[in-house]
């Protein structure tokens, strides 16, 4: 599953980097402040106890509280681990673990899967939550009329039976790769609040902005780029250690970055996801907050639209990547926090390609590589031509992300180098997402963020070019032939292979220019406890936990 992210560092999920990321993630190996794990030892936890309220900064606002419908990933993690609840969940190890699922079998023939849902959870209302519940959110998201970003996930799902009000079983046309894992961050929604919600409503329901969930906070309100509210919830599953220690979790929208550090730092919050890389020694420093750096489960990219002319071509696209001083950007954009990529398939990836290197910065191939495309100066103007069209084009970044846009500035000025003409144009994010998911674009330098199972049906292949996350609409009959034969087979050995010869097909093909992959750098007021367990699984994965101390 992919996921977009405003953050310095992506939309989708279904990718499935394993929805268990990759299970045995490694650190990158990185110059400058850019090590792994936390940056000082743990601070003593002392003794959890209740109270108080954190403080949590973003530099856009949610787009929805629910899961048919949201894609931004700040939003996603806040529906997975604050309001909501999911079947599974990692542990630190990356093993897979109880949450709103008990338990759960796995058929022998591998056709089938079983959960056994906890019967002490409640929605925030009061209503029990159910298998009923459960299979009613697995049939919204297999509705095509709803167009779930992540509909990859279901298949080769053929059903969801309950067999009894607190069990379901899911059934599968064939065997495929992680059958279990493939729903560990699915979400559960209330079948009682939005059964009667007609399906072409679902994205502007009042229920997206006033959301019951069943998770450890409940939500209180939600002032539109301002500020959402969520409050403890007294009846959290007792079998899960109940309440949680925190009485509130106010999020504040703070576009500006340099804002959202100084309030970091002085200790107006608690928690700030991406510290600019350039700003990683300060909250080291700091005496009121600190750096928590663990491997991400992101790359930042620029997505070519091939429906246009200039980019409707391998060689074209290989040559805008040749031109774009890539290890310039990370030495100068993220201090070492992060290195160029080859492709989508990075090291934290179970099925990574440790052989398969970054396309080269070679400004002399690139303008080679045009040429045969037909590309020339023919005005002598220094911008490149093809029938009477000028190579140029507008490179979307999100607002409120200093990162990509000073990338965006560096690009700018790589391809001019060659006779191209890129305008970096700033878009609000919620805007940005319409743009490129209705194909209303020309390019775009954002970022994914992949969930753990590997599957990029929903980024590349060419059934899902009317979705969500296809939107640089590569087609590839190859590649459609890789991802559905990889997804296919279920055990992982025999798999690689395939992704293998997937990630050299896109090398090749350069639907994106693959940017570089990032660590996160979490910044965290030293007030806040039993956040020793934030790491790539998710930043706020165990938000129910933390605690605030004297």
């Amino acid at each position: 599953m992919l996921h977009s992210s405003s953050a310095s560092v992506r939309l989708p999920r279904r990718f499935s980097v394993p929805l268990a990321l990759a299970g045995a993630l490694g650190l990158w190996a990185c110059g400058g402040g850019g090590g792994g794990g936390t940056a000082e030892k743990p601070l003593s936890e002392g003794e959890p106890k209740r109270g108080g309220t954190l403080i949590w900064t973003s530099p856009s606002d949610f787009d929805a509280l629910n899961n048919f419908v949201s894609t931004d990933y700040e939003t996603q993690e806040a529906n997975r681990y604050v309001l909501f609840m999911t079947l599974i969940q990692y542990d630190k190890d990356m093993n897979l673990v109880p949450y709103l699922a008990e338990s759960w079998e796995l058929a022998p023939d591998g056709l089938s899967v079983t959960y056994h849902i906890r019967k002490d959870v409640k929605w925030h209302d009061g209503t029990p939550t159910t298998a009923e519940d459960v299979k009613f959110t697995y049939e919204r998201c297999k509705d095509p009329k709803v167009a779930y970003a992540n509909a990859a996930t279901f298949e080769y799902y053929t059903g969801a039976e309950i067999l009894d009000p607190y069990t379901i079983r899911f059934t599968f046309s064939q065997p495929f790769a992680d059958p279990v894992e493939n729903l560990a961050l699915w979400t559960i929604m209330p079948k009682h609040l939005l059964e009667k919600v007609p399906v072409a409503e679902l994205r502007n329901a009042p229920f997206n902005r006033n959301p019951v969930g069943n998770g450890p906070f409940k939500f209180v309100r939600w002032t539109a780029n301002q500020e959402i509210v969520f409050e403890a919830n007294d009846a959290f599953s007792p079998s899960l250690g109940g309440r949680p220690y925190l009485d509130r979790i106010v999020l504040r929208i703070v576009p500006e970055q340099t804002t959202e550090l100084t309030m970091l730092l002085t200790g107006q919050s608690d928690l700030l996801r991406a510290v600019q890389p350039q700003e990683g020694a300060r909250v080291e420093a700091s005496d009121v907050a600190r750096l928590i750096v663990f491997p991400s489960r992101a790359y930042d990219f620029i997505g070519w639209n091939e429906r246009l002319p200039m980019f409707d071509s391998p060689e074209e696209r290989q040559a805008l990547t040749m031109a774009i001083n890539r290890q310039q950007m990370v030495a100068a954009l993220l201090y070492g926090y992060g290195k160029v990529a080859a492709t989508d398939g990075f090291e934290t990836m179970w099925v990574s390609d440790s052989t398969l290197k970054p396309r080269p910065y070679d400004p002399e191939k690139a303008k080679a590589l045009l040429a045969g495309q037909g590309w020339k100066d023919s005005d002598g103007d220094g911008v490149l031509d093809q029938d009477g069209r000028r190579f140029e084009f507008r490179l979307l970044v999100n607002k409120g992300n200093d990162l990509r846009s000073d990338g965006a500035i560096i690009v700018k000025n790589d391809l001019a180098k060659i006779g191209v003409v890129a305008e970096p144009t700033v878009r609000e994010w919620t805007v940005l997402l319409q743009e490129t998911q209705r194909k209303e674009y020309e390019a775009w330098l954002g970022g994914w963020q992949l969930d753990f199972v590997y599957n990029p049906r929903d980024l590349f292949h060419s059934q899902a070019i009317d979705g969500k996350y296809n939107f640089v609409s590569f087609k590839n009959a190859t590649a459609d032939s890789l991802i559905d034969l990889g997804i296919s087979i279920p055990d992982r050995a025999q798999s690689k292979p395939v992704w293998l010869a997937f990630f050299r097909l896109m090398a090749e093909q350069q639907p994106y220019t693959w940017l570089y992959t990032l660590n996160e750098r979490v910044g965290v007021s030293r007030r806040l406890r039993g956040v020793e367990t934030m790491d790539t699984r998710g930043y706020i994965r165990d938000i129910r936990h933390w605690w605030i101390a004297s």
